[in-house]
């Protein structure tokens, strides 16, 4: 599951900052996720990271996602 979750999160990685604040998950770690720098993330990481894209199906296929105000 979380190599479909860096794959999600590579296609989106100029939408990182709104995926943190969306799914609260700290933007360093995923910065670091995406960088290969963390290769073994919390599970509760994963499942939140997991939620996320389940709750935002297009964002990563579409190349965008919903903005935060």
């Amino acid at each position: 599951m979380f190599a479909e979750i860096r794959d999600r999160l590579l296609r989106e990685k100029g939408n990182l900052r709104n995926i943190a604040a969306q799914s609260g998950v700290p933007y360093p770690t995923l910065t670091k996720i995406t960088s290969g720098a963390v290769t073994d993330p919390r599970i509760s990481t994963v499942q939140s990271l997991y939620d996320y894209f389940e709750a935002n199906p297009d964002a990563a296929e579409s190349g965008t996602s919903a903005n935060v105000h």
